[in-house]
């Protein structure tokens, strides 16, 4: 069904679906590779949105913009704010369909790309982050196993198709070759080898080589408890596009823990070693020719200094996941919300780089050197492109960061 809404056309999904069968190999682009759009999930929730107008306002000039939204009225107002915000909505492309967060890398489609140009969507399975059977995800998972096959239909492109199950943010890719957390895959897929599971990721996405790490971060790590002592928080659950990235086909930045800092809590403890066993496996790895990928290092904020610190109450205790979180704590206690800090979440587009920038007045100095130390990493990585920096805090606070929360559609 088509409507127009203020100039917007809404596409709205009834259930189309496209036929499986195909004709060309498709691939999954490396993120450097040109773009027709950015896809953004709007959010509900004002401090999300003001991220989300950040990242648009940076996209805009260089980029089309796509808007999907679980509402036609959440996507007019979507719309109302951009344009306050100075963006022509006219060039803006909006779509309807139930998204069950912001991070739409996960939630919201894979675009995969013939050699001739010929768009088609990866469709995967979903079963909310593989989050633990104590926390309710009834109501996403249900509502988000249709979105694939749905806007393809909308879209009128193809749709390859698996029962295996991985997010957008946990398989990292080059031209030819995928990076993904073994741990992950394995606890996302119960009863599935790592063979099966290996060949289905790269059948998807059209790579020719995978290259597995051992164990996921505790960081992004989300269990019915405390991650480590009495910090707790969400997460994508293992997924790489927070710790280790390619850059090109030859070159890898991986984040690292300062091993000044790596007493500072539990946490920056525990993935201070999982850290070093990361860049140990990746020094190992070769690509498709035999050749060692060149690695390049980026800082670490300081988990400590970005976690709320809470004393627990009844009401956060005894309502929602906190029945899972805090089971084993009890009111009065002190407990620390950890948020999804990083820089290795970045997000390349056409001409340009987005970045996280933490630092403000009252943090040490070190925390401020960390900021330009990313950014000067990526500028000479990426020369010819602007490094724009975001305070992403509202995403890194629900789990995620700004390349989970933008979706590239191929030019």
């Amino acid at each position: 069904m088509k409507r127009l809404l203020h100039g917007i056309i809404i596409l709205i999904a009834f259930g189309a679906c496209n036929s499986a069968k195909h004709v060309q190999k498709f691939y999954f682009p490396p993120q450097w590779e040109p773009h027709q759009s950015v896809w953004l999930g709007w959010a509900q929730d004002s401090s999300l949105q003001q991220v989300q107008l950040e990242i648009a306002k940076a996209v805009n000039p260089h980029v089309g913009l796509t808007i999907l939204s679980r509402s036609a009225s959440l996507l007019k107002t979507a719309f109302l704010q951009l344009s306050t915000a100075g963006i022509d909505t006219t060039k803006v492309k909006g779509y309807v369909h139930y998204i069950p967060n912001v991070f739409i890398r996960d939630a919201g489609p894979r675009f995969l790309k013939s050699a001739s140009g010929q768009l088609a969507i990866a469709d995967l399975g979903w079963n909310n982050y593989g989050y633990p059977k104590e926390f309710d995800v009834s109501q996403y998972s249900d509502k988000r196993g249709t979105i694939d096959n749905e806007l393809a239909g909308q879209m009128k492109l193809q749709v390859v198709s698996t029962p295996i199950v991985g997010e957008g943010g946990g398989l990292e890719v080059s031209t030819n070759t995928m990076i993904c957390f073994s741990e992950m895959a394995l606890q996302r897929n119960p009863g599935k080898s790592l063979e099966e599971i290996e060949k289905e990721y790269l059948r998807v996405y059209g790579k020719q080589k995978m290259i597995w790490l051992n164990r996921m971060p505790v960081m992004d790590k989300v269990v019915a408890g405390p991650k480590a002592g009495n910090y707790f928080g969400y997460g994508a659950n293992g997924h790489i596009d927070e710790f280790v990235r390619f850059v090109n086909d030859s070159t890898l930045v991986i984040s690292l823990i300062d091993s000044s800092e790596n007493s500072q809590d539990p946490i920056s403890n525990a993935d201070y070693a999982i850290m070093q066993e990361n860049l140990h496996i990746l020094r190992q790895a070769r690509d498709i020719n035999g050749k060692p990928f060149k690695i390049i290092s980026l800082p670490t904020p300081s988990y400590s200094l970005y976690s709320d610190k809470e004393i627990l109450t009844d009401s956060l205790k005894n309502n929602g996941d906190g029945k899972a979180f805090f089971k084993e704590f009890k009111s009065g206690d002190e407990i620390f919300w950890l948020n999804n800090v990083g820089y290795a979440n970045f997000f390349i587009t056409n001409g340009i780089v987005l970045v996280a920038k933490y630092w403000k007045e009252g943090l040490p100095e070190k925390e401020r050197l960390k900021d330009e130390e990313a950014r000067q990493t990526l500028q000479e990585i990426f020369p010819t492109r602007k490094i724009i920096q975001i305070n992403p805090m509202a995403l890194n606070r629900n789990g995620g960061g700004m390349n989970c929360g933008t979706q590239q559609q191929p030019k």
